[in-house]
């Protein structure tokens, strides 16, 4: 993976520079902090905040003291230049008793070593016949769609990458036949909410609810080592992503435990299914409220699914279906804001910053402020076409710097194949005429679901 890093002389044109007097800092309830407005809509508290404070706001969450940052030289100072100085967030870390210690929510060189071991599973070979996995499956997933039918794009979407991530370690005959096992990835994934990180003692009560989710991850849990388990037993060799964490050997031959393996592979199912799911479907979304946009897609993609020379691997020639699938990562990021915590006493551009301070980093208002992106809430694909270089910084939807997300390409392959298979068939209409708000919580989910018909 290859990210931007500036040297200390280096200036970035046009780029106007957040002021060195320190942070605004806001006030809020006693012990409570700013709680209350955040939790009513995250979204909208902290994009008014940065829009009426300023790049830099300091805040305080139940006793936590939180940098609020949305300027691309604090970021790249958090994110590249003082990278060491800034861990996970205390969010990231909550999730760890439930998915393990995969690379979201590893650290120092147990996060190196799994970096080393896993990064060749997402290099240009190993990802090419995950390209046709993705075909595949998104053609069968709409094949049973009828013009004039009304569905809800995000549960089709989520059933798309479901699949795909289950055909993708597994191998096409072990997920063709667990069908309980992409359930229960539905349950998990779509129902981790606050309640499950910040009360522990919700996974106890005797709620319907409760014990769903927990037979949920208890069937997951037992697939992901029954699998592992089967797999060495066996001794025979698959073209599957498993395999290839089993096969994984670092430069002194190292391999990973089971328990590293089945944490790694939750967080596959994690980021492979919901993120790229949203992206789907705020991208078909967006086409189907820009019928022009829409047709220009559909040009592109029919030219390509008809053309017999063509296959999955030449998804890149989708200009305009990967500017489309881009455009609703900035509009609605599906990751929309990022987490750290400073792990020593460090400073931010002089600005001291205390061990144990939490920095948030907002990428939905920074992919929509006017000094990045001419008229930032215009859905526009087109400039992604152009030739001059977006700002660095400014644009970051798999994140930056070293832990930019491994599996980015996979991500924007698995989009563009799934949206090019789905207008290669379909005319999208909003039904009713409803517009989508997001509802933002660890991903920027619709509030409502998102009924399109097909034409």
């Amino acid at each position: 993976m290859h990210y931007y890093i500036r040297n200390e002389s280096d200036t970035v044109p046009n780029m106007n520079q957040p002021s060195r007097a320190g942070f605004s800092t806001l006030k809020g309830l006693p012990v409570l902090g700013s709680l209350v407005p955040m939790s009513r809509n995250a979204l909208e508290f902290f994009s008014r905040v940065l829009r009426e404070h300023g790049d830099r706001v300091q805040l305080r969450i139940l006793g936590r003291t939180v940098l609020l940052l949305c300027h691309p030289r604090d970021i790249e100072h958090v994110l590249v230049r003082k990278r060491d100085d800034f861990g996970r967030s205390a969010e990231v870390f909550k999730l760890r008793p439930i998915f393990g210690a995969g690379l979201l929510a590893s650290e120092g060189a147990l996060w190196r070593r799994q970096r080393t071991l896993i990064q060749p599973s997402f290099q240009p070979d190993a990802l090419a016949k995950y390209f046709s996995i993705m075909l595949a499956t998104a053609t069968m997933v709409t094949r049973t769609w009828k013009t004039g039918e009304t569905r809800d794009i995000h549960a089709e979407m989520l059933k798309y990458t479901r699949e795909t991530i289950c055909r993708v370690l597994f191998g096409e005959g072990v997920a063709a036949t667990q069908g309980d096992v992409a359930a229960a990835v539905s349950v998990v994934f779509g129902e981790l909410r606050s309640e499950i990180l910040y009360l522990p003692i919700w996974r106890k009560l005797p709620l319907p609810r409760v014990w769903r989710w927990n037979r949920a991850v208890a069937l997951l849990d037992r697939t992901i080592r029954d699998n592992i388990a089967a797999r060495r037993a066996s001794g025979a060799q698959h073209d599957d992503l498993l395999q290839a964490l089993l096969d994984a050997r670092g430069p002194e031959g190292e391999t990973m435990s089971d328990q590293q393996i089945h944490d790694e592979i939750l967080t596959f199912f994690l980021a492979g299914h919901e993120t790229a799911a949203l992206s789907l479907t705020w991208a078909a979304y967006l086409l189907a409220l820009h019928g022009d946009t829409q047709e220009r897609v559909i040009r592109e993609v029919r030219s390509w699914s008809h053309d017999p020379g063509m296959s999955a691997l030449d998804y890149p020639a989708l200009r305009w279906t990967t500017a489309t699938v881009k455009e609703a990562m900035r509009l609605y990021p599906p990751v929309w804001s990022m987490g750290r915590r400073a792990v020593t006493d460090t400073v931010v551009d002089d600005h001291p910053v205390a061990k144990g301070t939490d920095v948030w980093i907002c990428l939905h208002r920074l992919h929509r402020d006017e000094r990045w992106f001419a008229e930032p809430d215009r859905f526009a694909p087109e400039r992604w076409l152009r030739s001059h270089a977006q700002e660095p910084f400014t644009y970051l939807p798999f994140g930056v710097g070293p832990r930019i997300c491994i599996g980015q390409r996979f991500a924007m392959a698995e989009a563009v194949i799934g949206l090019a298979t789905l207008l290669s068939r379909f005319r999208l209409t909003l039904a009713s005429g409803q517009r989508a708000e997001p509802s933002a919580w660890i991903t920027l989910r619709p509030s409502k679901p998102i009924l399109l018909r097909l034409a």
